[in-house]
């Protein structure tokens, strides 16, 4: 990065591009058209959500719809496409237990590191997280998750369906990976990670390089 340069954050797309085919997602793809996104649409069994791609703050500017049919789908996709890049990422709609967050950043003194914890709108109300360095040690993801406040939640509460830790751990390897592989990368923030069953799958990414 040259002097004065700001670093830049990548869509959610090219972040989620970049972290890798390892990474657990929804079915989802970029459309170029209404009728692109439509059609991808009915290859899904079930409502899709749309989202404006190449927008960081998606859901916090309005720019997230949820429960769409391909009706929905044809009238609101211009105006996501317009207040991105011009494309609209489609996927299907998953729902789940609860909203994690895996994210990696470079400290001066302690070098890589990975935040794991409630994800979504919990992330800013209730600042449960654990901070590692990257990559994790054995059995420290599990040491890390057993210290959370929302431990109970991911352990089987209630009935609840206990955390899949090892695909977990995937998602932080990948996220490990990427900032061991690639210096430029400074920042990394998939959120929410959907706990769906008790297995996580990474609903949105976001990558900032320098």
């Amino acid at each position: 990065m040259t002097a004065g340069e700001s670093p830049r954050a990548l869509s959610e797309w090219a972040s989620k591009r970049l972290l890798g085919a390892g990474l657990p997602t929804p079915r989802e793809l970029r459309t170029g058209s209404p009728e692109q996104a439509v059609r991808f649409a009915g290859t899904i069994d079930g409502p899709v959500v749309a989202k404006a791609s190449g927008v960081a703050h998606k859901s916090d500017a309005g720019l997230v719809r949820l429960g769409l049919d391909a009706s929905g789908l044809s009238r609101c996709w211009a105006e996501l496409a317009g207040a991105g890049d011009g494309t609209v990422v489609v996927a299907e709609q998953l729902s789940g237990e609860l909203e994690l967050i895996v994210g990696g950043s470079r400290d001066p003194g302690f070098g890589e590191l990975i935040t794991v914890g409630l994800g979504g709108v919990a992330a800013e109300v209730f600042d449960d997280v654990a901070v590692l360095l990257a990559p994790p040690e054995p059995g420290e993801l599990e040491r890390a998750l057993s210290r959370l406040r929302a431990a109970p939640l991911l352990n089987g509460y209630r009935g609840l369906p206990v955390l899949d830790v090892g695909r977990l751990a995937l998602i932080v390897d990948v996220v490990a990976r990427l900032l061991r592989d690639d210096p430029d990368v400074v920042e990394i923030d998939c959120n929410p990670v959907l706990v769906r069953r008790g297995r996580p799958i990474v609903l949105d990414a976001l990558v900032v390089k320098r």
